[in-house]
């Protein structure tokens, strides 16, 4: 074997114009294949992270604007007054497989100090109750949580996301400061990392900025901006189930439930992860066979190309491959010889495939700013293929060659 390398290494180094020409197509192949798995890998990461800040276990009821016209407003008022705390207590009766559940109000108070700057007022002012916050995924990097005590108590503290503590009060500590929300005063207990620090949408969902936060208990909430009249006490109902296996039913047990509380009504939306990542998912994998399908054609073409130039190449050598047989070689020396010089063009346009594949996968995400990610499946399987094209594509002109008599190929050279 190591003979036969090193024999297939020193005929492609004499023909290195025809050995570029070859490995052209399995280098274009192969890179195709990398950068356009890499932009799917990296979507699929992307929203995996999106979906994370959701939670998978969780699901959320969300309520909806009332109409703005008066007539329209006041209809729906009259059936249902939207969610409320009576919700939350429902559910926690009804649902079977609950670990937590808890509701949230958003609100936009009107005096906030320390005043935040001009380009940074999006911060995002809630009140929530243990269960929401329980739910939520988020790292304390200082201080303490909210504790259920607090909620009891209204007592008068917040949580801050990262960036809601550096627009607060810049670099220094948080922990131990004051915010005076409207006319109450709030005492910071702890700084929180939650989610990836960007507002977007996936699959129609919206996706707050969660690094936003000024968190505060739900009753200390109500002390600061008392809920206006004919309005929702809650935004929005966090649920977190046991499993995902159960998620799917329980879904419906809460569909029909809100349903008949709030009178057919449409004032809320039910966001379910699990839904989201699925769709994502399966959108995935149909973005990734298609756009695999078209940069298989290109190493196909890639493939071809080894074909033809190998029977070309058993044309020119006819005279070197009847020496060969003349001087002891067997057919199946000349088969093999023909196929690993098939195969070692093949993989040094694999290894440069991949490399070219890194290059794409950083250009195009330095360009468009989306994100991408070269995964190891994608590595292997460009490599695997385009190995086994050259076995493939080598193994007609290697027949032929090994086909030649000593004579006849002796006349034809």
């Amino acid at each position: 074997m190591r003979d036969l390398i090193w024999e297939g290494l020193r005929s492609l180094a004499a023909h290195r114009v025809r050995t570029v020409l070859s490995g052209l197509g399995i280098l274009f192949g192969v890179a195709a294949v990398i950068g356009i798995l890499s932009i799917g890998e990296g979507a699929r990461q992307e929203q995996e992270a999106l979906i994370g800040q959701l939670g998978i276990l969780n699901v959320q009821v969300r309520g909806k604007e009332l109409p703005d016209g008066d007539e329209d407003r006041l209809e729906v008022l009259r059936r249902t007054q939207g969610l409320s705390e009576r919700d939350v207590r429902a559910f926690e009766a009804v649902i079977p497989g609950l670990v937590h559940v808890g509701g949230l109000r958003e609100f936009e108070p009107n005096q906030v100090f320390p005043k935040p700057d001009d380009d940074a007022k999006d911060l995002r002012f809630i009140g929530l109750e243990p269960g929401h916050l329980a739910g939520s995924p988020f790292t304390l990097l200082a201080g303490r949580p909210l504790r259920p005590e607090d909620e009891h108590k209204r007592s008068r503290v917040c949580l801050l996301g990262t960036r809601a503590a550096r627009v607060l009060f810049g670099n220094l500590n948080a922990v131990g400061k004051k915010v005076r929300v409207e006319h109450t005063w709030l005492t910071v207990v702890g700084v929180v990392q939650t989610g990836s620090g960007g507002a977007t949408e996936l699959e129609g969902v919206d996706i707050a900025d969660r690094s936003g936060d000024v968190m505060m208990p739900l009753s200390t909430s109500k002390l600061a901006m008392p809920v206006p009249l004919n309005t929702p006490v809650l935004t929005e109902i966090q649920l977190t189930f046991e499993d995902v296996a159960g998620i799917p039913p329980r879904v419906d047990i809460l569909q029909r439930l809100l349903e008949r509380r709030h009178r057919q009504q449409e004032v809320y939306e039910l966001i379910v992860p699990l839904r989201l990542m699925e769709q994502s998912e399966q959108q995935q994998r149909i973005f990734n066979i298609v756009m695999g399908l078209i940069a298989g054609i290109s190493l196909l073409v890639g493939g071809i190309g080894i074909m033809n130039i190998m029977l070309a190449s058993v044309l020119e050598r006819t005279k070197e491959i009847a020496i060969r047989l003349a001087v002891g070689a067997s057919p199946r020396d000349i088969h093999r010889l023909f196929v690993m010089e098939a195969c070692l063009i093949s993989l040094l346009g694999g290894i440069l495939g991949i490399a070219a594949g890194f290059c794409v996968s950083w250009t195009v995400a330095l360009v468009t700013g989306w994100a991408t990610s070269v995964s190891l499946q994608a590595v292997v399987l460009a490599f695997v293929v385009s190995t086994l094209e050259g076995l493939i594509f080598g193994y007609l002109p290697a027949r032929r060659a090994a086909q030649l008599q000593p004579a006849m190929a002796v006349r034809i050279g």
